[in-house]
């Protein structure tokens, strides 16, 4: 995944959250931030975008204190997201 299809993904969240149910646009928000933040550590190294995103996901995941069913359902939002932008 490029930092072109971060921006893609970035986009496909906004338009979820939008019509999304509460959890759902938790879901979205909380992946929006960290969307956010990798867009702009690789601008310059855009083909790093996926690895910059998966490690700060990995590390919030590990410390936020989220449930499992929030977990899952961020994990599979993304997974959601990066099969539909």
């Amino acid at each position: 995944m490029t930092l072109q299809d971060g921006n893609s993904l970035y986009q496909w969240l906004l338009s979820t959250e939008l019509t999304a149910d509460d959890d759902r646009r938790f879901y979205a928000s909380y992946l929006l931030g960290h969307i956010s933040l990798a867009i702009a550590e690789t601008e310059e190294n855009p083909t790093s975008f996926s690895s910059t995103l998966e490690q700060s996901l990995n590390s919030a995941l590990a410390t936020d204190k989220l449930s499992d069913n929030d977990r899952n359902g961020i994990l599979e939002l993304l997974k959601e997201g990066k099969a539909s932008a």
